[in-house]
């Protein structure tokens, strides 16, 4: 039993570390290449820049953070089950359910900015008003989406860094450090909503270069060094191959599907 659990652990650790590993190179790229719009509430001059810039790259980096936040996803859902068989069912429970949730909205809102691209881009050239309103449907939604979409992500990371430190996972001081940064991004997240409420703005977590540079990169760098330290302790922990022992020296014993065959009885002494 305790080997089927250790295989278990092992199996996890591979799969969340590449995942980490990967899908935050991934993201991590999306951030430094996503074009930066200066007012993002006048949809008309978003969807003007858009359209000028080439379709194929706007497409291509949409593919690049949906491949990204997916990976990042299910690495968040297979350290969840690593926290459950450690004893923070809890934690565990809500690492999984914000992960999905967030992870859900990121993916679902970058594929609705796919393939509607090409006919926005056609249209506006022909009735700018028209492209315009619908843009405007899709942005707006999308903008509103991706706010809880990265408190959920927060919050993933916030128990994962708790749990994980606490359950020797991963270091202490890494585990906290990640429980810093979602904490911080998490109010400044609820901060910049907050102050939206006013005058009805929409707020893109992309754009601002605090959102980008001092929360998301270094978020980035932090899965992309858990995901390391669990590859290390998954090729650490490569099981050893035992060798059966060697029978002792003396008769062979019973072939496979044969009865053991018993001793012949000693031999009977009569007096004269």
């Amino acid at each position: 039993m305790a080997d089927v659990m250790e295989e278990r652990i092992r199996s996890i650790q591979r799969c969340a570390g590449w995942c980490f590993v990967l899908g935050s190179i991934l993201v991590g790229i999306a951030i430094l290449l996503h074009p930066a719009f200066p007012e993002v509430n006048r949809t008309n001059l978003v969807l003007s820049q858009i359209t000028k810039t080439s379709g194929e790259s706007w497409m291509q980096l949409h593919a690049l953070m949906i491949v990204g936040f997916f990976l990042v996803t299910v690495g968040f859902s297979a350290l969840a089950f690593l926290l459950h068989l450690k004893g923070s069912s809890g934690s565990a429970s809500i690492v999984a359910t914000s992960a999905l949730l967030g992870g859900t909205l990121w993916i679902a809102f970058l594929c609705a900015e796919i393939y509607p691209y090409q006919f926005l881009a056609n249209l506006y050239g022909v009735d700018p008003g028209g492209a315009t309103m619908l843009f405007s449907i899709i942005w707006f939604w999308k903008l509103g989406a991706f706010v809880v979409a990265g408190i959920c992500e927060f919050l993933a990371v916030f128990f994962v860094g708790l749990a994980a430190a606490k359950r020797e996972v991963v270091p202490a001081w890494l585990g906290l450090l990640g429980a810093l940064l979602a904490l911080i991004g998490t109010l400044y997240y609820a901060m910049e909503f907050w102050l939206s409420t006013a005058t009805g703005a929409a707020i893109q977590p992309m754009q601002s270069p605090i959102a980008r540079y001092a929360i998301g990169l270094p978020l980035q760098l932090w899965l992309a060094a858990v995901g390391a330290l669990l590859l290390r302790e998954y090729f650490a922990s490569a099981p050893i191959k035992r060798l059966a022992p060697a029978r002792s020296g003396g008769a062979p014993g019973p072939k496979a599907g044969e009865a053991p065959q018993k001793p012949a009885p000693p031999p009977q002494i009569y007096p004269g």
